[in-house]
């Protein structure tokens, strides 16, 4: 199955802090996220404080899916694993299987065997929707008040659903956490985090999706994250009432100390996963606070990058304090998590209000080795020794994975309206959803 960019992406990834210790948690990533959005900046000086956001991590980032399990200290929900599949799908595009409306909103996809769990907003409830991958057919549906939100830009839920051990966690934008039961859609406890903590709602809500640590859920709320105990709901450790960031949460390991990255309002933190012990933080100030990508840790570097003229880093931990190693403006995720390759980023470049690029940077250097135009707030995943981008107007175009050139394999508009979430690709069956809820099931098997 697949680990994808984030987001408002953003992948549930299986992750190992040790051999024995397995668990499914929310990534895309892809995801993460999955994956939140922003607004133009030209827009916030013509319309006051409006910003079009959207979700990530997470919206393009926080793509939730099960994934194959993935080391820990290899680079975060980007890569996929995934069956043979083609994009050989000639003049008309690839078959549609089914299509669904899952209702407004940015929040990206979960999958687990034959299920595929997908949220949306109608009539002043958000839906969970459980989509049988082959049929179409609806094996459930649950619902819980919450408001649209559109604070300009469509509304609706912008947090991607985590699968793990038979439950279904999904995350409002105000705060609330739901259990619900994968086989039925029950809900089998609720924590309102924000109502028990006193932690202030971010501009947009909270869009970082739940990720799951051994028996950890851990959720960006507060200035450092918020960690649940995912069986019971019960409150572990929490942190300062001070605005979050719309990441979801990184796992590393710091000089022996299991703990995790995430991104606040001003900075991004490393924390204590047992406690939520500070043990690092990057001052990285944004407009609107809007620090959106996943952080990307390979070994003891991490790559930070937010959109808004902020740029790009890579910082070095080797020592147990971040020092840079490069920084530049040139490299900017608004939006979306890069995907790491063979030491080589490749990610969506750019604000909103300016247009933004498929951009290929060296990792070790920031180096940038390629860009191509016309993706804008798009989203992307890796599978294999291809990239599977989908335009923020609906395009898909499938590319080879090489840092050398962008080369196009095959394309073919496949939505319409705004698409800022990062597809799913998991059993050959290629998903891509809107802003307005449409979702469809795309048939790339060989």
């Amino acid at each position: 199955m697949l680990l994808g960019s984030a987001d408002f992406i953003v992948a549930t990834v299986s992750i190992i802090f040790a051999k024995d210790q397995t668990v499914d948690a929310s990534a895309q990533d892809y995801k993460k996220v999955g994956s939140l959005c922003k607004a133009s900046f030209n827009s916030i000086l013509k319309r006051g404080a409006a910003v079009y956001f959207a979700a990530f991590a997470s919206l393009v980032m926080h793509q939730t899916i099960l994934a194959d399990p993935l080391p820990e200290k290899s680079p975060t929900h980007t890569r996929a694993s995934e069956r043979i599949w083609t994009h050989q799908w000639g003049a008309e595009g690839p078959s549609l299987i089914w299509e669904h409306d899952l209702g407004t909103g940015f929040s990206g996809l979960a999958s687990h065997e034959d299920l595929v769990i997908g949220t949306g907003h109608e009539e002043g409830m958000t839906i969970v929707r459980a989509i049988e991958l082959e049929s179409g057919q609806l094996r459930w549906r649950s619902q819980f008040e919450s408001p649209l939100d559109a604070n300009d830009f469509e509304g609706g839920p912008t947090a991607t659903p985590l699968v793990a051990d038979g439950v279904v966690y999904v995350l409002s934008r105000r705060g609330t956490l739901y259990a619900q039961s994968l086989l039925d859609g029950k809900t089998l406890w609720q924590k309102d985090v924000v109502q028990e903590t006193g932690i202030r709602i971010p501009t947009w809500g909270f869009a970082g999706s739940p990720r799951i640590f051994e028996s950890k859920l851990v959720l960006n709320i507060g200035e450092c994250g918020v960690c649940i105990d995912k069986n019971s709901g019960q409150i572990l450790w929490s942190s300062e009432d001070r605005e979050a960031g719309y990441s979801s949460a990184v796992p590393h390991s710091h000089h022996g100390f299991k703990s995790i990255i995430l991104g606040s309002g001003r900075s991004y933190v490393c924390v204590e996963l047992e406690t939520g012990k500070e043990l690092w933080r990057q001052k990285w100030l944004t407009t609107f606070g809007c620090n959106v990508a996943d952080a990307v840790v390979s070994d003891d570097k991490v790559f930070l990058s937010s959109g808004y003229t902020r740029g790009s880093a890579l910082l070095d931990l080797s020592s147990g304090v971040p020092e840079i190693i490069w920084k530049h403006k040139d490299f900017r995720n608004h939006l979306s998590t890069s995907v790491l390759v063979d030491g080589f980023l490749y990610g969506i470049n750019g604000d909103l209000d300016e247009g933004a690029t498929l951009t290929c940077m060296k990792w070790d250097t920031g180096e940038i080795q390629w860009s191509s135009d016309g993706f804008n707030a798009g989203a992307l995943l890796v599978s294999g020794d291809r990239i599977i981008v989908l335009s923020d107007d609906g395009e898909l175009i499938i590319s080879e994975v090489s840092s050398k050139e962008f080369k196009v394999l095959a394309r073919s508009q496949v939505l319409d309206g705004r698409c800022w979430v990062a597809p799913l690709l998991t059993d050959g069956f290629l998903l891509c959803r809107n802003a307005s809820g449409k979702l469809k099931c795309l048939n790339l098997r060989q």
